[in-house]
């Protein structure tokens, strides 16, 4: 029964992440930004996790085998509309609702779960294998999706997606007979205010995120729009939540010391793995690697993160290590990860050379990801329900937008920084600029082209040359802004329990 209902959550999660393997393709295919594609990648998220806490209530009022089968069946034409639709805007509305299908199955897939885990510390568990399975989840759907894009159309992928779901069905239609045993609560008393509201509020803020740096901030008036937008929509959710009887979030919670540690942890933890896409960025712009070579080092990745993940928490369930093993361990590894890649990044780097360093990355993420969701979700109080997964899913969205931020103007600025002091050496007095530049005209001359376009190509080599050299010059930049940051983390992570006593008691206890 487990295997089944892990399966039919595999085959949901897998199609959050199809797509965001062909944003290439969907970019050329509409004639679209690459922001939108990430924006729609955003939006598919909040759709999803805005509407998880609604999927107790929909599973205990409906039929759960009729509930499960028709939203997959919507699910299925959704994909359909997909593969038709040339407009970017069409796209990303469908996105939204492929999304609401993705947590409805995977929100009762939880459920059925963790309905047959009766011990606090494996739901803990089960939460951190739902968002590690998440994390992983383009790898395992990247394999088969590289073959399809070097063998086939690229809407193939959409047939991929809706055999999963015929999967689906079919497990669902065998498995699942019993009807809702819980009272039935009548659907017109769901906050649905609260949910538009968080849902409208993450949508501005994911707007706001994504565009910002490319359209200079509050330079563009649209930029002004959807940050009053956020700030109004989801100050009005947190009023709301505040007065209601019977809030899905319990802002109580943050009373719990344990909790909101835990919550700045999820923070570090997921702004600074963002460095590896410096990685994934440089394979497909500057080495241009084939997607299947790209799978190959991303598997070595997650093949880490697995190991790490399942050993952390065999140790977390046998309590041999408090959370600050974990911290400096998991985070050592990911400062040794960003230092590696600041010695070694260059024009020229094999699958061998970057095997190893991607394979400790996924190492801290493993060490780190287990503990840090089992030690937020556990310092919750019981009576605060589910708010302690929700704020963590939110805490991740928010990280992720700020990251993807940061980084690109990090970008930014490092590479007209660079490419400003390689320009002031483009000059006819410069020995290194003119020798060069003669003789990659000779070599043009020498294919058979004439004077005049073996310049303007020479050129054009050398303005490549500079492009790519200051791409390596952010990247490696960047890669030791971040191990630095992270040595001042882990100092102050073995140092701060000198200063505070109440850090003794943070440990990953779990009480049943």
């Amino acid at each position: 029964m487990r295997t089944a209902l892990f399966l039919i959550l595999m085959f949901s999660i897998l199609q959050f992440s199809l797509f965001s393997l062909t944003q290439n393709y969907v970019i050329s295919y509409f004639g679209a930004q690459s922001e939108d594609v990430t924006f729609s990648i955003q939006v598919t998220y909040i759709s999803l996790l805005f509407s998880l806490p609604l999927q107790v209530r929909f599973l205990n009022y409906f039929n759960t085998r009729k509930y499960l089968i028709t939203s997959l069946l919507f699910g299925i034409i959704i994909n359909l509309m997909l593969m038709g639709t040339r407009d970017i805007y069409v796209f990303i509305i469908l996105r939204f609702l492929l999304g609401l299908v993705i947590s409805i199955i995977a929100g009762g897939m939880l459920t059925m779960i963790f309905s047959r885990l009766h011990d606090n510390k494996k739901q803990a568990v089960g939460y951190s294998v739902f968002y590690g399975t998440l994390l992983g989840s383009s790898v395992f759907a990247g394999v088969p999706s590289a073959w399809v894009n070097d063998n086939m159309d690229w809407k193939m992928i959409y047939y991929i997606a809706i055999l999963l779901q015929v999967i689906s069905i079919i497990i669902v239609f065998v498995i699942i007979r019993s009807e809702p045993k819980q009272r039935k609560f009548p659907l017109h008393q769901i906050d649905w205010k609260s949910y538009i509201m968080m849902g409208s509020g993450m949508l501005a803020v994911a707007y706001l995120m994504v565009y910002g740096a490319k359209n200079n901030w509050f330079e563009d008036r649209s930029m002004i729009y959807a940050l009053l937008l956020s700030i109004l929509f989801l100050g009005l959710f947190v009023i709301r939540q505040l007065n209601s009887k019977r809030p899905f979030i319990h802002f109580t919670v943050f009373k719990s010391t344990r909790f909101v540690t835990g919550l700045f942890l999820l923070a570090f933890f997921y702004g600074f793995k963002d460095t590896i896409n410096l990685v994934y960025s440089y394979i497909n712009t500057t080495a241009q690697w084939s997607t299947f070579d790209y799978m190959k080092l991303a598997a070595c990745n997650i093949s880490g993160m697995a190991v790490t993940m399942y050993l952390a928490s065999q140790l977390i369930q046998d309590r041999r290590f408090g959370i600050r093993f974990f911290l400096v361990s998991g985070f050592g590894c990911m400062l040794i990860f960003n230092y590696w890649m600041y010695n070694i990044i260059s024009p020229d780097l094999s699958f061998t050379d970057l095997m190893l360093p991607i394979s400790l990355q996924g190492i801290a993420i493993g060490l780190l990801f287990v503990p840090i969701a089992t030690f937020i979700l556990t310092a919750a109080p019981v009576t605060t329900g589910i708010s302690g997964s929700l704020i963590a899913g939110n805490v991740r969205f928010f990280t992720t937008l700020n990251s993807f931020t940061g980084y690109y103007t990090l970008q930014l600025f490092y590479n007209q920084h660079y490419k400003e002091q390689f320009l002031e050496h483009l000059t006819p007095n410069d020995i290194n600029y003119t020798d060069r530049l003669s003789t990659l005209t000779q070599s043009y001359v020498s294919r058979g082209y004439s004077a005049s376009e073996s310049s303007v190509l020479a050129q054009s080599s050398i303005m490549q040359s500079v492009k790519t050299q200051s791409q390596l010059m952010t990247s490696q930049s960047i890669f030791l802004l971040v191990a630095a940051a992270l040595g001042i983390l882990i100092v102050i992570i073995l140092v701060f329990p000198f200063f505070s006593r109440k850090w003794n008691n943070l440990t990953l206890k779990v009480t049943a």
